[in-house]
């Protein structure tokens, strides 16, 4: 997944997705100037995010 899938995925702005990246909150890849996202390592954020009862 690409920047602008993610951002829309999660609905927050390009700089928030930069401040996950600056944290390690979520890893990437980088090719040329373009940073890219594996599937599941965006299933993993969100299953650690959701609220547990």
């Amino acid at each position: 997944m690409d920047n602008t899938e993610v951002c829309e995925l999660f609905q927050i702005s390009p700089r928030t997705l930069q401040s996950y990246r600056d944290k390690g909150v979520l890893s990437y890849s980088q090719i040329g100037r373009k940073c890219y996202y594996k599937t599941t390592d965006i299933e993993q954020l969100v299953s650690q995010s959701q609220i547990k009862k």
